[in-house]
């Protein structure tokens, strides 16, 4: 009877000790451990049929993921443009915005070239940005709407005299390869490209011009122009967007600037361009 006894009493606590650990799992306060299904990956034979599809396919799942991040981030950049060409023609020229974290305020005076004369008909100031070394300007046609933009910078002082040899050419001793390097810079930040360059005489003065275009709101492309001159010692750019079916007079108004600028009947204005 003791052997008994004891026998038993070894059963229930080995009972008791296999039931309380499995009740404790599935009550409610019970930590759930859940199995994590490995998952196999499929062994082919390289270069076999199987392996050729399934790398076709991995292919094509990642090109089609960029081509969405391409898409998304060119609506975002058209969007970002259209907001401000609204900006610009807001008929309210005295608001004041916020741009980059810069105050930038809308000028209605007249627009003064730094020669100090009258800009041609159409060119109104820009917003006064805290750059000192450029104008801005936009073009309104007859009925007052911008159909483009322009802006007047010193690039920086002439270094020596022009040199017309084919492989190293200078406008005032700077290469003309560096100041087309700008211009490139410029497009690769906007998302544009390069067309041609040369060189033409405006009023007697060679002038060195840099064609490019760059994508404009809806996908419309924009007519960029860049002409570079040297003017008592200095080089001046003169800068010009607008839409290709605009661009022509714009140019035309454009080599009137630089005309300007280079018989200068009064000093050009250093406190606007230095």
């Amino acid at each position: 009877m003791f052997f008994r006894a004891i026998a038993l009493s070894v059963a229930l606590l080995v009972g008791l000790g296999t039931i309380i650990p499995l009740t404790t799992d599935y009550a409610e306060a019970g930590v759930r451990k859940q199995k994590k299904k490995k998952k196999r990956a499929k062994k082919y034979k390289k270069y076999s049929r199987a392996w050729w599809r399934a790398y076709r396919q991995r292919t094509k799942s990642r090109n089609s993921l960029a081509q969405r991040r391409r898409a998304l981030r060119l609506r975002q950049i058209r969007l970002a443009r259209a907001n401000k060409a609204n900006e610009n023609t807001n008929p309210n020229q005295n608001s004041k915005s916020k741009a980059n974290g810069n105050t930038m305020i809308a000028d209605s005076s007249p627009a003064l070239l730094p020669t100090g004369e009258t800009a041609p008909q159409g060119w109104r100031r820009g917003t006064i940005s805290n750059s000192a070394s450029e104008l801005q300007f936009r073009v309104d046609d007859a009925a007052g709407a911008q159909i483009g933009s322009a802006s007047i910078a010193l690039v920086g002082p002439a270094t020596g005299a022009d040199n017309n040899n084919a492989r190293n050419k200078t406008l005032g001793g700077v290469s003309t390869t560096a100041l087309r390097g700008t211009v490139i810079d410029r497009m690769i930040k906007e998302e544009g490209w390069v067309v041609n360059d040369f060189q033409k005489e405006i009023g007697g003065k060679k002038v060195y011009v840099v064609a490019a275009q760059s994508p404009g709101i809806g996908g419309a492309v924009q007519s960029r122009m860049f002409y570079f001159t040297e003017v008592d010692g200095r080089i001046y750019s003169v800068a010009t967007s607008a839409p290709k079916e605009a661009s022509e007079k714009i140019v035309q108004e454009s080599e009137k600037v630089i005309f300007s600028l280079q018989r200068k009947p009064n000093p050009v204005q250093q406190a606007d361009l230095k």
